[in-house]
């Protein structure tokens, strides 16, 4: 993993996470997702550690250029960055649209917000060349998952 500060890196492929997370995170209101009351602090620590590694790393891995984007190995990241950003946006849509839905209150329905930013996050690993990223994301998961299991 080559690390460098670059303005073409893959920071810009958090952006769409990040600005789904804050304009519609205040609208869910289930307390089984946004509550912290369950988890214990050295958890929420360890979540909110793995999350700025996860968040502020891809300003450190360039993003492919020139004839890398013709790579299999980079083609093959952004399928699985763009297919995982598209199910994890579609995971939240039951959660504010039917939110008294089977879905939205079952284990996998609530669980689903947590689980599948990975496949987006490993699509920023391949697109990086960073196994160590890939492994980082599945640790912060882990935790966000767990944080999550806490509550419900």
């Amino acid at each position: 993993m080559k690390m460098e500060l670059s303005v073409a890196n893959c920071f810009w492929l958090i952006l769409p996470l990040l600005a789904w997370n804050i304009i519609l995170g205040p609208r869910v209101r289930d307390t089984r997702i946004t509550s912290d009351a369950h988890s214990p602090k050295w958890l929420l620590m360890a979540e909110n550690a793995a999350r700025i590694l996860v968040f502020g790393l891809p300003l450190l891995m360039p993003l492919p250029r020139g004839a890398d984007w013709r790579a299999i190995l980079t083609k093959a990241g952004l399928m699985v960055y763009m297919l995982g950003t598209l199910v994890y946006f579609a995971t939240w849509l039951p959660l504010l649209s039917a939110p008294a839905s089977a879905w939205s209150n079952s284990t996998p329905g609530l669980l689903a917000v947590r689980l599948t930013p990975y496949l987006s996050f490993l699509g920023i690993a391949i697109l990086g060349y960073s196994w160590v990223y890939g492994v980082i994301a599945a640790v912060f998961i882990l935790l966000h998952t767990w944080h999550r299991i806490q509550n419900l």
